[in-house]
């Protein structure tokens, strides 16, 4: 299986769940004769849940565990805090794996690293082609960034046009060289951009060419969609109701998919 990071560091309000749910989202669809489980989508945010709010429906429904429950050593089995979400599309179905991840208590609750290896570790047992890792932005320690970037085939880092940002992904960028683990670093997305705008008025330097001088990669532009906030808002998954031919953000996550699948093959 291919474990893919998705982080955006310590700055919060990227875009980064709504990329990896709909990058677990549409790589399951494609991959759904592959596998029995193609996908499994790991969301860390315990501080909200977003993706489990997204595959469950339905913000009342009644999870028995969560990963909560497991990183505050409730429950031994890290596969309990596993559920699949099954879709019909005509007369096809896929199904996609996620984590349970909402907790009423996000502030006592700690990433235990060696907890983290172990779930992990259990995923295998599932037999995915793709892992997609969702990190937290707050509350996300060194040790457990560590972690993840060590078990990680790959990191995607996800930036807007915004310094703080900018600033939270060339952290990242740091540690990652620092583990000597450069080679992992995919193309980084520059999310929200607003074509209008594509330069930095502080600097007056487009922001693609500050990311791309803070990764050392080109990066992949996803625009700014007045049809994803309409979406989300509904707690609907953008690549369910959307098309691409309508949404140009969707549209590049699709050709961001491709590119992933040519460079890490799934398997």
């Amino acid at each position: 299986m291919k474990t893919i990071l998705i982080t955006s560091g310590t700055k919060g309000g990227t875009g980064k769940t709504t990329i990896a749910v709909n990058m677990a989202v549409i790589l399951a669809y494609e991959l759904r004769s592959k596998a029995q489980y193609p996908v499994v989508l790991i969301d860390l945010g315990l501080d909200s849940g977003t993706a489990t709010l997204l595959m469950l429906g339905n913000i009342e429904e009644q999870m028995p565990y969560t990963l909560a429950d497991y990183f505050m050593g409730k429950i031994p089995d890290p596969l309990s805090t596993f559920y699949v979400k099954t879709w019909q599309i005509d007369n096809d179905t896929f199904k996609l794996v996620f984590t349970a991840s909402l907790s009423q208590y996000p502030s006592q609750v700690r990433i235990d690293r060696y907890l983290l290896r172990g779930l992990l570790n259990a995923v295998g047992a599932i037999s995915p082609l793709y892992v997609i890792i969702d990190t937290p932005a707050l509350g996300l320690s060194y040790d457990t960034l560590i972690t993840l970037l060590e078990v990680s085939t790959n990191a995607i880092l996800i930036a807007i046009p915004d310094h703080s940002s900018l600033r939270a992904v060339g952290n990242v960028v740091n540690l990652i060289r620092d583990l000597k683990a450069s080679n992992k670093l995919l193309k980084p997305i520059l999310n929200m951009l607003n074509i209008k705008y594509p330069v930095d008025a502080l600097s007056g330097h487009p922001w693609t060419k500050l990311l791309r001088d803070i990764v050392g990669i080109e990066p992949h532009v996803i625009p700014y969609d007045d049809l994803f906030p309409i979406v989300r808002q509904a707690l609907e998954i953008e690549s369910l109701k959307l098309s691409f031919y309508e949404s140009p953000a969707l549209d590049s996550i699709f050709k961001y998919i491709d590119y992933l699948m040519e460079t890490v093959p799934p398997g």
